[in-house]
């Protein structure tokens, strides 16, 4: 007559230490983990180690002695001239690179266009400075270099842009491809949340006239060119 009353305070005991056990645990949340962060895939436009050591050599032989050959011909009378170097890459701090993405799209965004390329524009520096009240430097005159300048799409076309300061606010004055102001060109229009064009005659008294001292770039050069030491 004991043994089911022994049982039963054995089981007892037994669902009671489980019980404290599972108070002790640690409680795992439903909520996904800030640590996890989503797997970035790799975009289709990267290419491979070898095909970019193939292009790099292929501009080494098919460009380089070109521009060496050019620039020794304009430096042979000058004996001050320590020989010219070939720039080969262009580049930016990481940091500066992110920087510039949010000011573009924060400025786009102000004047409400969407940024639909971003172009990496070949360029070269002069002798010396050109521009107008410009406290720029040229440390590698007649280098090569790159420009980097978003575009906005107007339903037909992409185009380069400057931030204009209107009447209203911000605008978006778009250029041509060699950077030059699109004649005519007044204002931009929002229709549907999407921005277009407007290429209204300046004499239109409806468009709304953009401040030339307004004028911000959002073209970013002025990275650090480097030439490869000479064998």
């Amino acid at each position: 007559m004991k043994r089911p009353t022994t049982l039963m305070t054995k089981t007892a005991f037994v669902l009671m230490l489980t019980a404290l056990v599972s108070c002790n645990e640690p409680q795992k949340s439903n909520e996904p983990d800030k640590n996890d962060k989503p797997t970035v895939e790799a975009p289709a436009q990267i290419v491979a180690i070898a095909q970019a050591k193939n292009m790099y050599d292929s501009y080494s032989k098919r460009r380089v002695p070109l521009i060496q050959h050019y620039e020794d011909s304009i430096n042979k009378n000058n004996k001050d001239d320590k020989g010219f170097d070939v720039g080969r890459y262009v580049y930016y701090d990481y940091k500066t690179i992110k920087q510039y993405l949010e000011y573009i799209e924060q400025e786009a965004a102000e004047a409400d266009v969407e940024i639909s390329t971003l172009r990496l524009y070949y360029s070269n520096y002069p002798d010396e400075v050109v521009f107008p009240n410009s406290k720029d430097s040229i440390k590698h005159p007649r280098q090569n270099s790159i420009m980097l300048s978003p575009t906005y799409n107007d339903g037909k076309r992409d185009y380069l842009f400057y931030i204009g300061q209107g009447a209203k606010g911000k605008q978006a004055v778009p250029l041509n491809n060699d950077f030059e102001n699109i004649k005519g060109y007044s204002t931009h229009s929002t229709v549907n949340n999407k921005a277009y064009a407007s290429f209204a005659p300046i004499s239109n008294t409806t468009a709304e006239p953009i401040s030339i001292q307004g004028q911000q770039s959002l073209t970013l050069n002025r990275g650090s060119g480097v030439p490869p030491p000479k064998n």
